[in-house]
């Protein structure tokens, strides 16, 4: 009964949306649903909206997401997004190639919402065609995405390394199969389907171009410096990176004003105070523990338990350090009943991040299909086959290995 009443829930976000009714909005109803029929009365659900409000990681993701798309947006109306798209376009020759690189190397950055950073750069590289806005925006959030099983300073790898006690090479050789198996995806049913491109190659020399491609990229190289080497937040390394690219490029001021409306809007605000408020709803409610509680007394088989309760913690969160920190701890008699199951952790972490993938919750899709104005419904149609191909992965590595 109780998994029912969260798929009702999703179901109700979802046709908001197909109503055009924000996806803010949306989910900010969908906060006070699932407050009402979790069992929550009125001034417990008060008191989690107004924890919500005042959360510091709230504002910290606030100040992230800010930050993130104002440099985004400057990086594209002063002309550094197209010299960028340029350099990547002319040293491989592929505009559809340069779709998929510009956000997987946006994406060696975890950050909440990076693929609205990477959003300008793919729209950019697709100047003068006639791709549609939703194909644009799954492409953009299937490429953001297809390092995270693998590259280690993912917080999601992080966090399974510290809860299995095991060593982060043991979760990229067991993991990267379903990388393997979103880049066939991506290629076969988002690249291939475009057709020919006419790249916007220029005769510039190769150094010139990687000299292009660093003086984009130095903020966010900049960025991931602060965080690993000198230990800052990232709420603090990503607008302390910013006000450096402001500091020594100088943009008029007409474009620093630009992208700072753009960066700044009622959207992006409502977004991120929704979310945390349903999250925090969740958490008051307990509903995720009664859900996973619900299926495992069920008497489903332990495979069952390891594939479904972190697919949903994915669902509800829209993170993946959530549903690793969340069920891992619980799913340790199944993952480690002696030593680590490298095959049953790879199933727990791919349905995890399935669930995460196709969380109406997730930053990087909201903040995509919002940059992409287009609707979650029709990317969703576009990733379903990608996502099909990413848990192919998991059946061959399963199989062979």
């Amino acid at each position: 009964m109780q998994s029912l009443k969260l798929i009702l829930l999703f179901a109700v976000i979802l046709a908001l949306t197909r109503f055009k009714i924000k996806i803010g909005p949306s989910i900010g109803i969908g906060a006070i649903l699932a407050g009402v029929i979790f069992g929550m009365n009125l001034p417990d659900l008060g008191a989690s909206v107004l924890k919500a409000f005042i959360s510091a990681d709230t504002w910290e993701l606030m100040i992230i997401l800010v930050a993130v798309s104002f440099l985004g947006a400057l990086l594209k109306d002063s002309g550094r997004a197209s010299h960028l798209v340029g350099a990547v376009e002319s040293l491989i020759h592929s505009k559809r190639a340069s779709m998929a690189i510009l956000p997987a190397l946006i994406g060696l950055l975890p950050m909440p919402g990076g693929a609205l950073l990477s959003a300008p750069l793919v729209d950019e590289s697709s100047a003068g065609t006639e791709i549609k806005p939703h194909k644009l925006a799954a492409i953009n959030y299937w490429f953001r995405h297809i390092l995270e099983y693998v590259w280690p300073l993912y917080p999601g790898i992080i966090l399974t390394v510290s809860i299995l006690e095991i060593e982060t090479s043991d979760v990229v050789g067991a993991q990267w199969p379903m990388t393997v198996g979103m880049i066939l995806g991506g290629i076969l049913f988002l690249l291939l389907p475009l057709g020919r491109l006419k790249s916007n190659r220029n005769n510039s020399p190769a150094v010139r171009n990687l000299a292009d491609l660093f003086s984009s990229l130095w903020p966010i190289l900049a960025a991931v410096a602060l965080n690993l080497i000198f230990g800052l937040d990232l709420y603090i390394a990503v607008p302390l990176a910013l006000l450096l690219f402001v500091i020594t490029t100088r943009f008029s001021r007409d474009i620093l004003l630009g992208s700072l409306r753009k960066a700044v809007t009622f959207d992006y605000v409502a977004f991120v105070f929704s979310v945390m408020i349903f999250k925090q709803v969740f958490a008051d409610s307990d509903a995720a523990n009664v859900v996973a509680g619900e299926i495992t007394s069920a008497g489903i088989a332990p495979i069952w338990v390891i594939i479904f309760i972190p697919f949903i913690v994915g669902l509800i969160s829209g993170a993946t350090p959530a549903f690793v920190s969340l069920t891992y701890p619980a799913l340790l008699p199944f993952l480690k009943p002696d030593s680590v199951d490298i095959s049953l952790m790879a199933a727990a972490y791919t349905c995890g991040f399935l669930g995460v993938l196709l969380s109406p919750l997730h930053f990087c899709l909201v903040l995509t299909v919002q940059y992409f104005k287009t609707n979650l419904g029709r990317a969703y149609l576009y990733i379903i086959a990608p996502l099909c191909l990413m848990v192919a992965g998991l059946v061959v590595r399963y199989v062979l290995f």
